[in-house]
C-alpha cells in the first residue's frame, strides 16, 4: 500500500521541480506587429483612438499563468510619457485600444510593451511609433479636432499644429502648452450649455475650427397604450439634444423606426401583457428604455366627432356624437364626462357605445359650447381626447321678477326699477307693464312703458300714501311676476337730518340699529345730492338680521352723495338712516361769493357768502384769509386768519398803514385750499384819525354834560348840609318875579374880589350866589358829615318858592379893618365884569348863546342902583336880618350870577 503511493507523489514532486526551474528563465519580449488609428478619417476631422496588436514569444506549451503586459505611450518628440497601463492576457489576438484625449494627428506617439509574470518582467520591446501630422511639410497651420461634438460639461483639448518656419516665439492664448516643436495644445475648454447651430469657433495662426456641444440621448417614461382597441401607441419624454443637426436622435420600438415622441404598432391587443423597448442614439450616445402593459389596461381613447345639438329647449338640450361605423368602440363600456362654457359638469354618463347625453338646468335664451371625452368603464386608464367643440343657444323662457324701488325728489315720488340682467330677462325684453291704485279703487290704472323706460313720475294725488304699483317685464315668452311697491306719503322723512359719512377705498360703510318694522329686511339707496336727475337712485336690498353694508358704486371723487336706509315693511318704506357725503374728498372748485371790504376806522371788515354746493367738493372746514400790500417789498399773500368755523363768514382786519390791498378768502376741506376770491381797497389813515378826534370831542362833552345834570341834581343835599340855618333872602322887584321860579341861595367863600363861584344847574330856576365867610369853612371842617353832603338842596318847587327880594343898598363900613359879624354886604359889579364858566363846546362864537342855560348879570354901582336895560329897572333887596360872617379881609365888590335854566 505504501509502495503503490509512494511512485505517483515522487513523480508530481519531479515535475514541480522542473517547472520550477522553467519559470526562472527570463520571460521573452513581444513582438508588436502593428500600430495603428481607430477608424479611417477621410475628412481629416481627428481619430483619438490607437490600436496595438502583438504577440509573444513563448515556446509552445511553456507559456506560464498568469501572463500580464505593460504598455508606456510616449509624445515621440519629447519623449513625455502620456500613459502607461498594466493589461491582462487578451483571449485570441493580442490587441489593445488606447483613446487619446487630444486628436492623434496633433504629435507622434510611440508605444511599447513587456510581458510580466508575477514579479518577473521581460526587456521592453522596441518604440512602435503612429507618425502625427507635426512632421509633415505642410505649408498651412492645422487645429485639430474639426468639427469636433461633445457633451454639456465635457472637456476639449485642441491641438495646433504649425506650419513650418513658423513657431518662433508662439503661445498665444489658448495654445499655451507646447507638446512637440510645432505642436502646442490647450487646457481642457468647457461649456455648460448647448451650442447655437452655427457651434463654437476657435483660431490658431489665422486658420480655425468648429466645434459642436450638445446632449447624449436622455429620453424618459415610455408609455405605451391602445387609443382605438386596434393597435397599440407608444409615447414617451425626449430629452435634450443640442441644436445642431449632429445631434439629431434615432428611435426604435422593438426594432420599428419611429418619430422623435411616439411610434404606433399594428399589433393586436389580445395578446395580453406585452414588452415594449426604446433604443433613442445620436452621436453623443445610447439610451434604452422599457414598458410592459397589457394594452386592454391601457385603453385612452380618441375623441369622439359631436354632430350637431338636437332638441334644444329653453332649460336642456341634447348632444349626439359618433365613434366611427366600424369601431369595436361601439360596443366597448364607457364612462363619458361633458364640458359646458369651459367648466366640466361634475356628472358623468355611461354606456355600451355612448353616443349621446342630455344637459339640464340651463339657462333660457342662452348661448353655450359643449364637448365631451370619454374612458373605460371597467378598467379606467385615462380620459381620453376632447371632442369637438359644438355651440348651441337655448330658447326663451318668462322674465325674472324686476327690482323695483321709488325716489322722492324735488317734492315729487318716482317708482324706479332695474334693467333685467341676460340671465334674468330669459329673452328680449320687449317692454313693462304698470299697475297703479290701492285697495279701494276700481278699476285701477294700467301703465305700459317701453323697453329703454325704468322710471314713473307718481302723480301728486298718488303720492299722498296708500296707493301702490306693480311692474312687470314681458317678452316674447310671456310675463314675469309682478314686484309690488307702496308708495310713501312725502312727508315720511320723519324729520330726520342727515348726518356726515366719509368714505373709504372708493365705498361707504354704513350701519344701522334693527328695527321692530322691518318684516322683509332693509333697502339702502344712494344718489348725488344736488343732481337734479330724474330717477338717478340706486339701491340694493339687504336680508333681515343684517344691519351693516359696505357699497360699492360708480362713485365719483369729490361728488357730495346721499345715503339712505329704509325698512322694508308690509308697507310702505320706512326711513331709518339718511347720511350725506363724500367717498372722497378734494379741494374746492369754487370761491367765495360777494366778497366785500369796508373800513371802519383802522380797521377792514371782510365779509363773503357760502360757495355754490356743487363746487365745494368736500366738507368745507374753514377759511384762509390773506392780504397783499401794494408796496414793492411785499411779493407774496400774508395769511391773517385761518377761521375755523364755517358758519362765520366775516373778518376784521387791523391795518398798520395808508396804500392799496388785496384781500383773498380761500375755502378749504380736508383736501386743501380751493381757488381764491379778491377784493382790492384803498386804505386811508387820515380817515381813521379824523373820526377818532370826533369820537373823542364827543366823548368829552358826554362826560361833561353827565357830571353837570349830577351837580345840579346834588344841589339841596349841599344847600341843606351848608346853609341849613341861613335865612333866605327876597327879591323884590316885578323883574324878579314874572316867568321865574326860585330857589334857595347857596354861598360860598370867595377868596379874592374877582372871584366868583358860578354854578349851573339844569334846573328851571334862579341862584344867587352871595359872598360867604370864612368862617362857614371852618364850621364845615369840624363836622363829621363830608362836605359834599352838607351841600345837598332839595329840588326848587316853583309852586312853594316864594319870591326872593334883594335889597342892594349899603352902609359904609367906618373901620373895615375891624370884623364885623352883622353887616349887610355892598353887591356891586364892575364894568368889566365877565362871567366865567367851566367848559362849554357850545359856545363857539361871539353871540354869546348860553347853552343849556341862558346867563344874565345884573351890575350895581357902589350906591346899589342897577344901570339901566331895555328900559326897565328892577330892585333886589336883602333882608337885614341876614347875619353872613365875613373873613378878616373885606369884600369891596361881589358878583351874583343868575342862571336862568332852560
Amino acid at each position: 500500500m505504501a509502495s503503490s503511493d509512494f511512485w505517483p507523489l515522487c513523480a508530481l514532486l519531479s515535475l514541480a521541480v522542473v517547472q520550477g526551474k522553467q519559470y526562472a528563465l527570463p520571460l521573452p519580449v513581444p513582438e508588436i506587429v502593428r500600430v495603428y488609428s481607430d477608424g479611417n478619417d477621410i475628412h481629416d476631422f481627428g481619430v483619438w483612438k490607437m490600436n496595438v496588436e502583438w504577440r509573444d514569444n513563448f515556446p509552445v506549451g511553456n507559456k506560464p499563468e498568469p501572463v500580464t503586459y505593460d504598455v508606456e505611450i510616449f509624445h515621440t518628440e519629447q519623449m513625455r510619457l502620456v500613459h502607461k497601463e498594466t493589461i491582462e492576457d487578451p483571449m485570441g489576438t493580442h490587441r489593445w485600444s488606447w483613446t487619446s484625449p487630444l486628436p492623434l494627428q496633433c504629435t507622434s506617439h510611440s508605444v511599447r510593451l513587456r510581458t510580466r509574470h508575477q514579479s518577473h518582467t521581460s526587456e521592453w520591446t522596441p518604440l512602435y511609433t503612429l507618425k502625427g501630422k507635426d512632421i509633415d511639410d505642410s505649408s498651412e497651420s492645422n487645429i485639430y479636432p474639426q468639427d469636433y461634438v461633445a457633451r454639456v460639461g465635457e472637456g476639449i483639448v485642441f491641438c495646433c499644429i504649425l506650419k513650418k518656419q513658423s513657431h518662433a516665439g508662439f503661445s498665444p492664448p489658448p495654445f499655451t502648452i507646447q507638446i512637440s516643436n510645432r505642436t502646442y495644445i490647450t487646457e481642457p475648454v468647457r461649456h455648460d450649455d448647448v451650442s447655437s447651430v452655427s457651434g463654437f469657433d476657435i483660431l490658431c495662426d489665422y486658420t480655425g475650427a468648429t466645434y459642436f456641444i450638445g446632449y447624449a440621448p436622455d429620453d424618459q417614461n415610455l408609455t405605451c397604450e391602445t387609443r382605438d382597441l386596434n393597435s397599440v401607441e407608444c409615447h414617451w419624454i425626449p430629452g435634450k439634444t443640442g441644436k445642431s443637426r449632429m445631434f439629431n436622435v434615432q428611435y426604435k420600438v422593438n426594432g420599428r423606426n419611429c418619430s422623435v415622441d411616439r411610434c404606433v404598432l399594428d399589433d393586436s391587443v389580445d395578446k395580453g401583457v406585452m414588452n415594449w423597448t426604446l433604443i433613442a442614439k445620436n452621436s453623443l450616445g445610447e439610451k434604452m428604455i422599457s414598458d410592459v402593459a397589457d394594452p386592454k389596461h391601457r385603453v385612452r381613447l380618441k375623441a369622439p366627432t359631436i354632430t350637431s345639438a338636437v332638441l334644444v329647449h329653453a332649460r336642456n338640450a341634447t348632444l349626439e356624437w359618433q365613434w366611427g361605423e366600424k369601431s369595436k368602440l361601439n360596443s366597448f363600456p364607457m364612462i363619458c364626462q361633458v364640458e359646458v362654457n369651459g367648466h366640466t359638469v361634475q356628472e358623468t354618463f355611461n354606456g355600451s357605445g355612448l353616443k349621446s347625453l342630455v344637459l339640464t338646468d340651463l339657462q333660457p335664451f342662452t348661448g353655450y359650447s359643449a364637448r365631451v371625452r370619454c374612458g373605460s368603464y371597467e378598467h379606467f386608464y385615462k380620459w381620453g381626447d376632447w371632442s369637438n367643440l359644438n355651440t348651441f343657444s337655448t330658447k326663451e323662457d318668462i322674465p325674472e321678477a324686476v327690482d323695483v324701488w321709488m325716489q322722492i325728489l324735488n317734492g315729487h315720488t318716482y317708482v324706479v326699477w332695474k334693467s333685467l340682467t341676460a340671465n334674468q330677462s330669459h329673452g328680449i325684453i320687449t317692454g313693462y307693464e304698470l299697475l297703479l291704485g290701492s285697495t279701494t279703487d276700481e278699476p285701477k290704472e294700467h301703465i305700459s312703458k317701453a323697453t329703454n323706460e325704468h322710471c314713473h313720475k307718481v302723480s301728486a294725488k298718488r303720492a299722498e300714501g296708500d296707493y301702490f304699483m306693480f311692474i312687470s317685464a314681458k317678452n316674447s315668452a310671456g310675463i314675469s311676476p309682478p314686484s309690488k311697491i307702496t308708495i310713501p306719503n312725502l312727508q315720511s322723512d320723519g324729520g330726520i337730518i342727515p348726518d356726515h359719512i366719509s368714505g373709504l377705498n372708493d365705498s361707504f360703510s354704513i350701519s344701522w340699529d334693527p328695527s321692530p318694522n322691518s318684516s322683509c329686511g332693509y333697502v339702502v339707496d344712494w344718489f348725488p345730492t344736488y343732481s337734479t336727475e330724474q330717477c338717478a337712485v340706486k339701491w340694493m336690498k339687504i336680508s333681515s338680521g343684517v344691519s351693516n353694508a359696505t357699497i360699492y358704486s360708480d362713485f365719483e371723487n369729490g361728488v357730495k352723495y346721499t345715503l339712505s336706509v329704509y325698512a322694508c315693511t308690509s308697507g310702505a318704506p320706512q326711513l331709518l338712516q339718511r347720511r350725506e357725503g363724500y367717498v372722497k374728498e378734494l379741494a374746492p372748485v369754487g370761491k367765495v361769493q360777494n366778497l366785500t371790504a369796508e373800513q371802519h376806522g383802522k380797521d377792514i371788515k371782510l365779509s363773503w357768502k357760502d360757495m355754490h354746493e356743487e363746487e365745494k367738493k368736500g366738507f368745507i372746514l374753514g377759511y384762509n384769509v390773506y392780504y397783499k400790500h401794494s408796496s414793492e417789498d411785499q411779493k407774496y399773500d400774508i395769511l391773517m386768519a385761518s377761521i375755523r368755523d364755517p358758519s362765520v363768514r366775516t373778518h376784521t382786519l387791523s391795518i398798520l398803514r395808508s396804500g392799496n390791498y388785496i384781500f383773498k378768502v380761500k375755502a378749504f376741506t380736508s383736501a386743501g385750499e380751493g381757488p381764491e376770491s379778491d377784493v382790492y381797497r384803498y386804505v386811508d389813515q387820515q380817515v381813521y384819525t379824523m373820526v377818532s378826534s370826533i369820537l373823542i370831542v364827543l366823548g368829552t362833552l358826554a362826560c361833561i354834560i353827565a357830571i353837570i345834570v349830577l351837580f345840579c341834581i346834588k344841589r339841596e343835599w349841599l344847600q341843606s348840609k351848608l346853609y341849613s340855618d341861613t335865612p333866605k333872602p327876597v327879591f323884590s322887584g316885578e323883574w324878579l318875579t314874572q316867568d321865574f321860579h326860585h330857589c334857595y341861595v347857596m354861598d360860598k367863600i370867595l377868596l379874592s374880589e374877582s372871584e366868583v363861584l358860578m354854578v349851573e344847574n339844569p334846573e328851571p330856576c334862579l341862584q344867587v350866589v352871595p359872598q360867604v365867610q370864612k368862617a362857614q369853612q371852618e364850621v364845615d371842617l369840624k363836622s363829621k358829615d363830608p362836605p359834599w353832603t352838607r351841600y345837598y338842596n332839595d329840588v326848587c318847587d316853583p309852586q312853594t318858592v316864594s319870591p326872593l327880594t334883594i335889597d342892594l343898598s349899603y352902609t359904609e363900613v367906618s373901620s373895615p379893618g375891624i370884623q364885623n359879624p352883622t353887616y349887610n354886604i355892598p353887591l356891586s359889579l364892575p364894568d368889566d365884569a365877565n362871567l366865567v364858566l367851566g367848559y362849554m363846546p357850545q359856545i363857539q362864537n361871539g353871540d354869546n348863546q348860553l347853552q343849556p342855560c341862558d346867563v344874565k348879570f345884573v351890575q350895581m354901582d357902589s350906591a346899589g342902583y342897577q344901570p339901566q336895560s331895555q328900559g326897565s329897572s328892577q330892585t333886589t333887596e336883602i333882608p337885614n336880618e341876614t347875619s353872613l360872617p365875613l373873613s378878616t379881609a373885606s369884600v369891596s365888590s361881589s358878583e351874583y350870577l343868575l342862571h336862568q335854566c332852560l
